[in-house]
């Protein structure tokens, strides 16, 4: 798992078989204000559920790629 969902300090793991379903709800929870529920999985692989409500969340940072940043050494 490289891909991320990062809501303010808070950091999740997404499956790469989940992505694309992560990608929709998050879009449609950000474009319809609307609450929707998540599986993704903890800094320690453990299995979470997260909820996240686009009527009061102002940014959400998707990390699909997971190769080298911009600032990092390969």
């Amino acid at each position: 798992m490289t891909k991320k969902l990062i809501i303010g300090q808070s950091e999740w793991n997404i499956a790469d078989s989940d992505a694309p379903t992560v990608v929709r709800l998050v879009r449609e929870a950000m474009t319809l204000r609307s609450t929707v529920e998540l599986k993704l999985y903890s800094a320690t692989g453990r299995q979470v559920t997260v909820f996240l409500n686009g009527a009061v969340t102002s940014a959400v940072v998707l990390d699909l790629d997971g190769g080298p940043r911009p600032s990092e050494m390969s």
